[in-house]
């Protein structure tokens, strides 16, 4: 094998387990919140069995000049909520908070549903379930489950799983 082929080998690999590593690393040293779940409908045909998750905390917290400036910027949102559990909502904004003690904060997106602004976490929308199972977890949103979900300093999170509250 040449050298030429080994380097392009090498590169392809070093690129993949990059796209590992954050999620990993976010797993392994983020703060940790958990989210009240809200419920949700959702059906897609071809990417397997999954539910969609809101979340409590993205309700009614935007002013409408955050969601216009949002919108016109074209920026995320980022919101603060504590690390209790049910995490509390503490401030959103256009820019990467300061964090305090008990402090965490998500990337967002505006969503505006029924003439209202919310804010929407795509980074911890969607929890992919074992075959049959989406159903019987969709029944539990909002009342019994809770989203663990790991953050970083920069807001990137992941989610790890749902709790009975």
């Amino acid at each position: 094998m040449s050298n030429k082929i080994r380097i392009a080998f090498a590169a392809q690999v070093v690129l993949m387990l990059a796209g590992l590593v954050s999620p990993l690393l976010i797993r392994a040293t983020g703060t940790t919140a958990y989210l009240e779940t809200r419920p949700v409908d959702p059906r897609a045909l071809f990417r397997g069995d999954y539910v969609i998750l809101s979340y409590a905390v993205g309700v009614g917290i935007l002013g409408a000049e955050d969601a216009r400036q949002a919108d016109e910027r074209g920026k995320p949102l980022y919101v603060t909520i504590t690390t209790d559990r049910p995490a509390r909502f503490v401030k959103v904004g256009l820019e990467r908070p300061d964090l305090q003690d008990g402090q965490t904060c998500l990337i967002g997106r505006v969503r505006r549903a029924d003439g209202q602004a919310s804010v929407d976490f795509p980074q911890v929308a969607q929890y992919f379930v074992a075959e049959g199972e989406g159903r019987e977890i969709e029944s539990q949103l909002g009342e019994d489950q809770l989203a663990v979900v790991k953050s970083s300093r920069r807001c990137n999170a992941v989610l790890v799983g749902l709790e009975p509250r």
